[in-house]
């Protein structure tokens, strides 16, 4: 299986490459990149949710900033605004939220965190994650910098360009594939709420190994 996931990551960074060699407007290269992770998203969920771009209304009328994947269960919730791609929802609808970036760098994670924190503020037990194409950090400042945030629950990098990474990149796919299906079961949608750590992976049905949040 890990052979499956690597072939499926190398696949996405080959669709990275030709859209970046195609186009030249860093907003719609940016809107590639979500579409190429918003099919991945879409392959690995259940039937009984959906995954699109939009923004979190609560019902007081506090909402989030735009998010570049929501996924929420479409059998339950209806939505409040649908138009083809695009979707306004409730926070109680929603079971994950997560942000796409090309290249990872200190100034564009922390927007990503900023993104997440106005989901948090609606309801802290949404899932909110970030996937990277590539990132010149070690991961494990990516996750020490999300465990700081006190919101982000899990991050992604995809490829590496430090040559002193330890992490092993070439999980990460797996690694999100897995955590997906996990938070976005049919079973469980209703319980498995997001805890107060940044998941690493998943280890055996329903365990997570993760980084907690600061006290």
């Amino acid at each position: 299986m890990q052979q499956y996931y690597w072939n499926v990551q190398k696949k996405i960074l080959v669709q990275r490459d030709i859209i970046r060699s195609l186009l030249k407007d860093p907003k719609v290269i940016g809107d590639y990149y979500e579409a190429i992770i918003m099919e991945a998203v879409r392959e690995s969920i259940s039937q009984y949710f959906s995954a699109r771009r939009g923004v979190i209304i609560s019902a007081d009328g506090q909402s989030s900033r735009e998010c570049d994947i929501i996924v929420y269960s479409a059998a339950e919730y209806g939505p409040l605004f649908l138009s083809g791609d695009i979707v306004v929802i409730n926070p109680e609808a929603v079971r994950c939220v997560i942000q796409v970036k090309g290249t990872l760098n200190r100034e564009n994670l922390n927007e990503a965190i900023k993104n997440l924190g106005s989901v948090n503020k609606l309801r802290p037990g949404i899932w909110k994650l970030i996937v990277g194409y590539n990132t010149g950090l070690l991961y494990n400042d990516l996750v020490k910098v999300c465990a700081e945030s006190s919101c982000v629950n899990g991050i992604f990098a995809l490829a590496s360009t430090n040559k002193f990474e330890k992490e092993d990149i070439t999980s990460q796919m797996q690694n999100f594939v897995e955590l997906l299906k996990l938070i976005a079961a049919p079973t469980m949608y209703q319980t498995k709420d997001a805890g107060d750590y940044v998941a690493i992976k998943t280890s055996g049905e329903g365990r997570i190994e993760g980084v907690p949040f600061p006290d």
